[in-house]
Protein backbone atom coordinates (compact mmCIF):
# COMPACT_ATOMS: atom_id res chain seq x y z
CA UNK A 1 0.00 0.00 0.00
CA UNK A 2 2.72 2.34 0.75
CA UNK A 3 4.96 1.38 -1.97
CA UNK A 4 3.14 3.99 -4.43
CA UNK A 5 2.41 7.03 -2.43
CA UNK A 6 6.53 6.12 -1.35
CA UNK A 7 7.52 6.85 -4.98
CA UNK A 8 5.37 9.59 -5.42
CA UNK A 9 7.21 11.42 -2.53
CA UNK A 10 10.32 10.64 -3.28
CA UNK A 11 9.71 11.94 -7.21
CA UNK A 12 8.54 15.24 -5.07
CA UNK A 13 11.46 15.24 -2.58
CA UNK A 14 14.08 14.71 -5.21
CA UNK A 15 12.57 18.04 -7.49
CA UNK A 16 12.21 20.11 -4.16
CA UNK A 17 15.65 19.27 -3.42
CA UNK A 18 17.57 19.08 -6.91
CA UNK A 19 18.76 15.13 -5.58
CA UNK A 20 21.31 13.18 -7.55
CA UNK A 21 20.11 9.97 -9.06
CA UNK A 22 22.31 8.05 -6.96
CA UNK A 23 20.47 9.09 -3.91
CA UNK A 24 17.18 8.90 -5.45
CA UNK A 25 17.40 5.38 -6.10
CA UNK A 26 18.51 4.79 -2.41
CA UNK A 27 15.60 6.90 -1.14
CA UNK A 28 13.57 4.71 -3.04
CA UNK A 29 15.15 1.33 -2.04
CA UNK A 30 15.16 2.33 1.59
CA UNK A 31 11.13 3.26 2.38
CA UNK A 32 10.88 5.24 5.42
CA UNK A 33 8.33 2.83 6.29
CA UNK A 34 11.01 -0.32 7.35
CA UNK A 35 12.29 2.02 9.72
CA UNK A 36 9.36 3.63 11.78
CA UNK A 37 8.14 2.04 14.50
CA UNK A 38 4.70 0.30 14.97
CA UNK A 39 3.29 2.76 17.22
CA UNK A 40 3.69 6.67 16.34
CA UNK A 41 2.31 9.58 17.69
CA UNK A 42 0.36 13.13 16.77
CA UNK A 43 -0.63 15.99 18.86
CA UNK A 44 -4.10 15.88 19.57
CA UNK A 45 -5.85 18.99 17.38
CA UNK A 46 -6.99 22.04 20.00
CA UNK A 47 -5.05 20.64 22.81
CA UNK A 48 -1.74 21.68 23.89
CA UNK A 49 0.69 19.04 24.47
CA UNK A 50 -1.25 15.90 24.13
CA UNK A 51 -0.78 13.06 21.79
CA UNK A 52 -2.43 10.41 20.37
CA UNK A 53 -0.80 6.94 19.46
CA UNK A 54 -1.50 5.67 16.19
CA UNK A 55 -0.29 2.16 15.76
CA UNK A 56 -0.05 0.17 12.61
CA UNK A 57 -1.86 -3.04 13.46
CA UNK A 58 -5.11 -1.10 14.25
CA UNK A 59 -4.98 1.95 12.16
CA UNK A 60 -3.14 1.08 9.02
CA UNK A 61 -3.87 3.40 6.73
CA UNK A 62 -3.52 6.45 8.93
CA UNK A 63 0.08 4.87 10.09
CA UNK A 64 1.14 4.93 6.30
CA UNK A 65 -0.46 7.76 5.40
CA UNK A 66 1.73 9.29 8.29
CA UNK A 67 5.16 7.39 6.88
CA UNK A 68 4.30 8.64 3.59
CA UNK A 69 4.11 12.34 4.45
CA UNK A 70 6.22 15.26 4.01
CA UNK A 71 6.23 15.84 8.06
CA UNK A 72 8.23 14.48 10.71
CA UNK A 73 6.88 11.42 12.36
CA UNK A 74 6.90 11.57 16.06
CA UNK A 75 8.28 7.94 17.77
CA UNK A 76 8.44 8.43 21.31
CA UNK A 77 7.31 10.61 24.07
CA UNK A 78 9.10 11.21 27.13
CA UNK A 79 7.79 12.99 30.52
CA UNK A 80 8.47 17.00 30.13
CA UNK A 81 11.32 17.51 33.51
CA UNK A 82 9.47 21.27 33.82
CA UNK A 83 6.16 19.66 34.40
CA UNK A 84 5.63 16.06 33.04
CA UNK A 85 3.63 16.53 30.09
CA UNK A 86 4.80 14.08 27.01
CA UNK A 87 7.17 15.68 24.95
CA UNK A 88 8.65 14.53 21.75
CA UNK A 89 12.12 12.85 22.46
CA UNK A 90 12.64 10.90 19.04
CA UNK A 91 11.35 11.07 15.39
CA UNK A 92 11.54 10.48 12.04
CA UNK A 93 12.53 13.23 10.47
CA UNK A 94 11.04 14.87 7.55
CA UNK A 95 12.18 13.05 4.17
CA UNK A 96 12.81 16.49 2.28
CA UNK A 97 15.39 18.06 5.31
CA UNK A 98 16.82 14.27 5.31
CA UNK A 99 17.74 15.11 1.74
CA UNK A 100 19.19 18.17 1.96
CA UNK A 101 22.01 16.77 4.81
CA UNK A 102 23.25 13.61 2.88
CA UNK A 103 23.10 16.20 -0.11
CA UNK A 104 24.88 18.83 2.01
CA UNK A 105 27.40 15.63 3.43
CA UNK A 106 28.02 14.57 -0.29
CA UNK A 107 30.03 11.21 0.66
CA UNK A 108 31.97 9.50 -1.84
CA UNK A 109 30.51 5.43 -2.00
CA UNK A 110 33.15 3.57 0.39
CA UNK A 111 33.71 6.54 2.60
CA UNK A 112 33.77 6.45 6.26
CA UNK A 113 30.64 8.29 7.55
CA UNK A 114 30.00 8.77 11.31
CA UNK A 115 26.29 9.48 11.44
CA UNK A 116 25.07 10.83 15.26
CA UNK A 117 21.87 10.05 17.07
CA UNK A 118 20.46 7.43 14.68
CA UNK A 119 17.11 7.84 15.84
CA UNK A 120 15.10 4.78 13.86
CA UNK A 121 18.25 3.81 12.04
CA UNK A 122 16.45 5.05 8.03
CA UNK A 123 19.28 7.90 7.92
CA UNK A 124 22.11 4.87 8.09
CA UNK A 125 20.45 2.77 6.06
CA UNK A 126 19.85 5.31 3.05
CA UNK A 127 23.88 6.17 3.40
CA UNK A 128 24.69 2.48 3.87
CA UNK A 129 22.55 1.82 0.52
CA UNK A 130 24.49 4.89 -1.22
CA UNK A 131 28.22 2.65 -0.11
CA UNK A 132 29.26 4.72 2.37
CA UNK A 133 30.87 2.49 5.21
CA UNK A 134 28.66 3.92 8.59
CA UNK A 135 29.08 3.65 12.33
CA UNK A 136 25.69 5.56 13.72
CA UNK A 137 25.30 5.99 17.52
CA UNK A 138 22.49 6.38 19.81
CA UNK A 139 22.33 8.00 23.22
CA UNK A 140 19.39 6.18 24.18
CA UNK A 141 19.60 2.38 24.96
CA UNK A 142 15.89 1.23 24.11
CA UNK A 143 16.17 2.94 20.37
CA UNK A 144 19.86 1.83 20.28
CA UNK A 145 19.05 -1.47 20.35
CA UNK A 146 16.02 -1.39 17.99
CA UNK A 147 18.26 0.56 15.38
CA UNK A 148 20.79 -2.27 15.54
CA UNK A 149 18.14 -4.74 14.90
CA UNK A 150 16.43 -2.64 12.19
CA UNK A 151 20.12 -2.55 9.94
CA UNK A 152 20.87 -5.77 10.34
CA UNK A 153 20.23 -6.80 6.75
CA UNK A 154 22.15 -3.28 5.66
CA UNK A 155 25.20 -3.45 2.96
CA UNK A 156 27.86 -2.58 3.61
CA UNK A 157 26.68 -3.75 7.32
CA UNK A 158 25.88 -0.78 9.42
CA UNK A 159 28.23 -0.41 12.84
CA UNK A 160 24.95 0.41 15.32
CA UNK A 161 26.48 1.88 18.70
CA UNK A 162 24.64 2.83 22.26
CA UNK A 163 26.79 5.76 23.35
CA UNK A 164 27.15 9.25 23.69
CA UNK A 165 27.24 11.06 20.42
CA UNK A 166 28.86 14.12 22.08
CA UNK A 167 31.70 11.92 22.04
CA UNK A 168 31.68 10.42 18.63
CA UNK A 169 33.44 7.26 18.35
CA UNK A 170 37.13 7.37 17.93
CA UNK A 171 38.11 3.92 17.50
CA UNK A 172 37.16 4.01 14.25
CA UNK A 173 38.42 7.73 13.44
CA UNK A 174 39.24 9.00 11.01
CA UNK A 175 35.78 9.60 8.91
CA UNK A 176 35.49 11.23 5.79
CA UNK A 177 31.86 12.73 7.61
CA UNK A 178 30.48 13.37 10.11
CA UNK A 179 25.80 13.71 10.14
CA UNK A 180 24.29 15.22 12.99
CA UNK A 181 20.66 13.58 13.35
CA UNK A 182 19.52 16.52 16.29
CA UNK A 183 20.08 20.26 16.95
CA UNK A 184 23.12 21.66 18.29
CA UNK A 185 23.77 25.26 20.04
CA UNK A 186 27.14 23.92 20.67
CA UNK A 187 29.64 22.12 18.97
CA UNK A 188 32.00 19.66 20.29
CA UNK A 189 35.55 20.03 19.74
CA UNK A 190 35.51 16.18 19.68
CA UNK A 191 33.72 16.03 16.89
CA UNK A 192 36.36 17.95 14.90
CA UNK A 193 38.70 15.97 16.12
CA UNK A 194 37.44 12.92 14.69
CA UNK A 195 37.09 13.95 11.10
CA UNK A 196 40.18 13.91 8.16
CA UNK A 197 41.21 17.67 6.58
CA UNK A 198 39.35 18.08 4.18
CA UNK A 199 36.31 15.87 5.48
CA UNK A 200 33.10 17.27 6.32
CA UNK A 201 30.17 17.55 9.43
CA UNK A 202 26.60 18.46 8.37
CA UNK A 203 24.48 19.31 11.19
CA UNK A 204 20.99 21.15 12.26
CA UNK A 205 22.60 24.55 14.31
CA UNK A 206 20.58 26.81 16.49
CA UNK A 207 19.98 29.28 19.18
CA UNK A 208 16.88 29.31 21.87
CA UNK A 209 16.11 32.50 19.85
CA UNK A 210 15.79 31.15 16.36
CA UNK A 211 16.65 27.22 16.13
CA UNK A 212 17.78 26.52 13.25
CA UNK A 213 19.87 26.34 10.29
CA UNK A 214 21.56 23.72 8.71
CA UNK A 215 25.11 24.58 9.30
CA UNK A 216 27.44 22.47 6.94
CA UNK A 217 31.45 22.57 7.74
CA UNK A 218 34.55 21.22 6.29
CA UNK A 219 37.93 20.69 8.27
CA UNK A 220 40.82 23.20 7.84
CA UNK A 221 43.90 21.07 7.00
CA UNK A 222 45.84 21.87 9.77
CA UNK A 223 42.96 19.54 11.51
CA UNK A 224 42.28 21.89 14.20
CA UNK A 225 38.98 23.86 13.18
CA UNK A 226 36.51 23.44 10.63
CA UNK A 227 34.23 26.22 9.59
CA UNK A 228 31.26 27.09 6.80
CA UNK A 229 28.20 28.48 5.90
CA UNK A 230 24.83 27.91 6.69
CA UNK A 231 22.45 26.15 3.78
CA UNK A 232 19.03 27.15 4.72
CA UNK A 233 16.76 26.20 7.72
CA UNK A 234 15.38 23.40 9.37
CA UNK A 235 13.71 22.16 12.92
CA UNK A 236 15.36 19.63 14.83
CA UNK A 237 14.91 18.21 18.43
CA UNK A 238 17.94 19.36 20.82
CA UNK A 239 20.46 17.05 21.32
CA UNK A 240 19.56 15.95 25.09
CA UNK A 241 22.30 17.66 27.15
CA UNK A 242 22.01 20.76 25.03
CA UNK A 243 18.34 21.21 25.95
CA UNK A 244 17.68 24.19 28.14
CA UNK A 245 18.13 24.19 31.72
CA UNK A 246 16.17 27.57 33.33
CA UNK A 247 17.68 29.07 36.66
CA UNK A 248 15.03 30.73 38.24
CA UNK A 249 13.60 34.25 37.26
CA UNK A 250 15.69 37.63 39.23
CA UNK A 251 13.48 38.61 41.80
CA UNK A 252 15.07 41.99 42.06
CA UNK A 253 12.94 44.92 41.14
CA UNK A 254 13.14 45.73 37.10
CA UNK A 255 14.68 48.30 35.11
CA UNK A 256 11.63 50.01 33.34
CA UNK A 257 12.66 52.90 29.93
CA UNK A 258 11.09 52.64 26.74
CA UNK A 259 12.03 50.91 24.08
CA UNK A 260 14.12 52.03 21.35
CA UNK A 261 12.53 49.63 18.77
CA UNK A 262 9.36 48.51 18.39
CA UNK A 263 8.93 44.52 19.14
CA UNK A 264 7.35 43.81 15.86
CA UNK A 265 9.98 44.92 13.91
CA UNK A 266 12.78 42.74 15.68
CA UNK A 267 10.96 39.43 14.76
CA UNK A 268 9.26 40.63 11.63
CA UNK A 269 10.99 38.11 9.67
CA UNK A 270 12.94 35.00 9.79
CA UNK A 271 15.82 36.69 8.91
CA UNK A 272 15.71 39.24 11.87
CA UNK A 273 15.22 36.49 14.19
CA UNK A 274 18.36 34.41 13.09
CA UNK A 275 20.44 37.05 13.14
CA UNK A 276 19.27 38.58 16.66
CA UNK A 277 19.89 35.04 18.05
CA UNK A 278 23.49 34.23 17.04
CA UNK A 279 24.21 37.61 18.77
CA UNK A 280 22.30 37.04 22.36
CA UNK A 281 23.29 33.06 23.61
CA UNK A 282 20.77 31.72 25.98
CA UNK A 283 18.00 34.05 25.23
CA UNK A 284 14.48 32.64 24.02
CA UNK A 285 11.36 34.35 23.66
CA UNK A 286 7.69 34.27 23.54
CA UNK A 287 4.31 36.42 23.31
CA UNK A 288 2.05 36.64 26.81
CA UNK A 289 -0.91 38.40 27.53
CA UNK A 290 -1.13 40.13 30.91
CA UNK A 291 -3.58 42.62 32.69
CA UNK A 292 -5.21 43.21 29.07
CA UNK A 293 -1.60 43.91 27.67
CA UNK A 294 0.20 42.10 24.93
CA UNK A 295 3.56 41.52 26.13
CA UNK A 296 6.89 40.01 24.28
CA UNK A 297 8.67 37.98 27.13
CA UNK A 298 12.42 37.21 26.90
CA UNK A 299 14.12 35.03 29.35
CA UNK A 300 17.43 33.87 30.01
CA UNK A 301 19.02 30.22 31.25
CA UNK A 302 20.69 32.79 33.85
CA UNK A 303 17.51 33.81 34.88
CA UNK A 304 17.50 37.46 33.27
CA UNK A 305 14.19 38.52 31.52
CA UNK A 306 12.58 41.12 30.35
CA UNK A 307 9.10 42.73 28.92
CA UNK A 308 8.10 44.53 26.61
CA UNK A 309 4.50 46.25 25.96
CA UNK A 310 3.42 45.65 22.61
CA UNK A 311 1.24 48.46 22.02
CA UNK A 312 3.49 50.85 24.74
CA UNK A 313 7.09 49.66 23.43
CA UNK A 314 7.74 53.69 23.15
CA UNK A 315 6.05 54.37 26.87
CA UNK A 316 8.11 55.45 29.21
CA UNK A 317 7.54 52.30 31.41
CA UNK A 318 6.85 50.03 27.54
CA UNK A 319 10.11 47.61 29.14
CA UNK A 320 10.71 45.94 32.54
CA UNK A 321 14.39 44.02 32.12
CA UNK A 322 16.03 42.17 35.60
CA UNK A 323 19.29 40.10 35.80
CA UNK A 324 22.84 40.45 35.10
CA UNK A 325 21.69 40.73 31.55
CA UNK A 326 19.98 43.45 30.13
CA UNK A 327 18.13 41.05 27.32
CA UNK A 328 15.94 43.86 25.21
CA UNK A 329 18.97 45.84 25.16
CA UNK A 330 20.98 43.39 23.83
CA UNK A 331 18.32 42.21 21.48
CA UNK A 332 18.06 45.85 20.08
CA UNK A 333 21.42 46.32 19.38
CA UNK A 334 21.64 42.94 17.65
CA UNK A 335 18.91 44.10 15.65
CA UNK A 336 20.64 47.16 14.94
CA UNK A 337 23.63 45.89 13.82
CA UNK A 338 22.23 43.19 11.57
CA UNK A 339 20.13 46.11 9.95
CA UNK A 340 23.19 48.24 9.49
CA UNK A 341 24.85 45.47 7.71
CA UNK A 342 21.46 45.16 5.00
CA UNK A 343 20.08 42.82 6.84
CA UNK A 344 21.68 39.75 5.58
CA UNK A 345 19.74 36.82 5.20
CA UNK A 346 20.83 33.29 6.77
CA UNK A 347 22.48 32.07 4.70
CA UNK A 348 25.48 34.70 4.54
CA UNK A 349 26.22 33.72 7.87
CA UNK A 350 28.45 31.11 9.10
CA UNK A 351 30.46 29.44 12.16
CA UNK A 352 33.91 28.53 12.79
CA UNK A 353 34.55 25.89 16.00
CA UNK A 354 37.51 24.24 17.00
CA UNK A 355 38.98 21.11 18.78
CA UNK A 356 38.92 22.64 21.74
CA UNK A 357 35.06 23.48 21.50
CA UNK A 358 34.95 27.23 21.23
CA UNK A 359 32.53 28.47 18.63
CA UNK A 360 32.07 31.85 16.45
CA UNK A 361 29.46 33.07 14.31
CA UNK A 362 30.79 35.13 11.41
CA UNK A 363 28.96 37.12 8.54
CA UNK A 364 30.32 36.69 5.12
CA UNK A 365 33.79 35.39 5.99
CA UNK A 366 35.25 34.07 9.17
CA UNK A 367 37.31 37.62 9.30
CA UNK A 368 34.14 38.94 10.68
CA UNK A 369 32.74 37.89 13.57
CA UNK A 370 29.58 38.72 14.96
CA UNK A 371 30.12 41.06 18.07
CA UNK A 372 29.92 38.58 21.22
CA UNK A 373 28.08 36.17 19.04
CA UNK A 374 27.50 32.45 20.90
CA UNK A 375 29.72 33.72 23.61
CA UNK A 376 28.05 33.49 26.48
CA UNK A 377 30.62 34.83 28.67
CA UNK A 378 30.42 38.67 26.64
CA UNK A 379 27.11 39.14 27.70
CA UNK A 380 27.97 38.01 31.76
CA UNK A 381 28.10 41.84 32.85
CA UNK A 382 26.95 43.95 35.41
CA UNK A 383 24.03 45.63 35.32
CA UNK A 384 24.33 48.98 33.51
CA UNK A 385 22.99 51.92 36.34
CA UNK A 386 20.25 53.58 35.03
CA UNK A 387 20.00 56.55 33.50
CA UNK A 388 17.78 58.84 35.94
CA UNK A 389 13.96 58.91 35.12
CA UNK A 390 13.72 55.08 34.86
CA UNK A 391 11.11 53.43 36.97
CA UNK A 392 12.05 50.21 38.76
CA UNK A 393 8.63 48.92 39.77
CA UNK A 394 6.98 45.79 37.97
CA UNK A 395 6.73 42.31 38.55
CA UNK A 396 9.12 39.02 36.60
CA UNK A 397 7.79 36.78 34.14
CA UNK A 398 4.75 34.59 34.81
Amino acid sequence: MTGGAWKELVDEVATATELSQPWRSAFEDVPRARYVPDDVFVPEPGTPRAYRTVARHTEPEEWAALVCSKAQVVTQLTPSPFDGAPTPSSSSSAPEAVARMLALLDPAPGARVLDLGSGTGWTAALLARFGTLVVTMESDPELAAQVRARVIDCQPPVTALHGDATLGHPDAAPYDAVHVGFSVREIPGTWIGQVRPGGRLVMPFGTLFSNTGLLRLTVREDGQVAEGRFHGGAMFMWERGQRPSWAQAVTDDPERAASALDPRTLLATGASRWAVGLQVPGVTWDPVAADGDRLLRLWCTDGSWATVAVDRWNKPDGVAQSGPRHLWDEACEAWSWWDGKGRPGRNRFGVSADRGGSCRAWLDSPRFTLPGALDSTAHSRPATPLPSGRSNSATGPR
